[in-house]
């Protein structure tokens, strides 16, 4: 049996999607193959389908978008200071 991996980063499954989309695989067969090494809810069926038509499409980056995710708060002010209490 193939051993389990817990908390994939997106663009791991992102990645792998794109690999099995490229052999030819189904929208059925591609989150039935991830789930044999992937934990259960590794990604909605819906999403995965998602992903394998943009990779169908074309060119699709499989990392995250600039800008996702929590915003800076450093400011060159704040990082001057900072430098100074040092």
């Amino acid at each position: 049996m193939a051993s389990r991996i817990d908390a994939p980063a997106k663009c791991e499954l992102r990645r792998v999607i794109r690999f099995l989309q490229a052999e030819g695989n189904s929208a059925v067969e591609i989150p039935r193959r991830m789930s044999r090494v992937y934990v259960e809810d590794f990604m909605n069926d819906s999403a995965v389908c998602e992903w394998r038509r943009k990779f169908k499409d074309g060119p699709t980056e499989i990392r995250d978008e600039e800008g996702q995710g929590r915003k800076s708060v450093a400011t060159e002010d704040l990082v001057q200071r900072a430098s100074l209490a040092v």
